[in-house]
């Protein structure tokens, strides 16, 4: 779900690139200056574009390439830790989006590629419970309804060996969107190796975070 970075990234982007650079071309000294700055300024960025690089590939061993849209506002958690899941909702008009990832550890057990028909049913089930939508549920004053909702998970995806997650993302439309004022997490209860679920909310231009857990699973706006 996210399609951009957060307003203060953008911000921050913004004020870098516009920020003025002085050139005075009237003698050739200064020019001579403004070219030695220039090339400071690029070996600079150089340096630091490398070590941004170096950065990305020693702390990120993996990567899922799934389309999830997320709402402008999120900055997408997605980290893959057990016992931790993460999610995202946005509420815009009577439209309801959500955006559920979870190491498959915390839904299946196991991270790697099945090798039985044993894991094959397990993983299939799964999915099969989080497309439902069967793991949440919002207040009935609302009363929203699944439109449309889908799961998968890396652990089926050809080449894969470990570090997989599961993904879930379900659309609902609410005919009283202004009476949403609590989700419920049942996920902890089909799930017992998960522990906790982080939770990012932006309901018509309010923004929220939580965490949730089996013994406080619920989302209150």
């Amino acid at each position: 779900m996210q399609k951009s970075l957060s307003f203060a990234a953008l911000s921050a982007l913004w004020l870098a690139i516009s920020s003025p650079v002085t050139v005075n071309a009237h003698t050739a000294d200064d020019q001579r200056a403004h070219n030695h700055q220039h090339a400071h300024q690029h070996d600079q960025h150089a340096k630091e574009k490398h070590a941004e690089h170096a950065h990305k590939h020693d702390s990120h061993d993996h990567k899922h390439h799934h389309d999830h849209k997320h709402g402008d506002e999120f900055t997408q958690l997605g980290a893959h830790v057990h016992g931790a899941a993460t999610l995202t909702l946005v509420l815009e008009g009577n439209e309801l989006q959500l955006a559920l990832q979870s190491a498959a550890y915390n839904i299946v057990g196991f991270e790697h590629a099945p090798s039985t028909t044993e894991q094959k049913q397990e993983i299939a089930l799964a999915l099969d419970n989080l497309a439902k939508g069967n793991w949440f549920s919002v207040n009935p004053e609302a009363n929203c309804e699944i439109q449309s909702a889908d799961a998968s998970t890396d652990l089926t995806e050809p080449g894969h060996v470990n570090h997989g997650d599961f993904y879930a993302n379900i659309s609902l439309l609410c005919q009283r969107p202004a009476l949403m004022q609590q989700l419920e997490l049942s996920l902890f209860s089909l799930t017992p190796a998960l522990e906790k679920i982080d939770v990012q909310w932006v309901l018509n231009g309010q923004q929220g975070a939580a965490t949730t857990t089996l013994s406080n699973s619920a989302v209150r706006f």
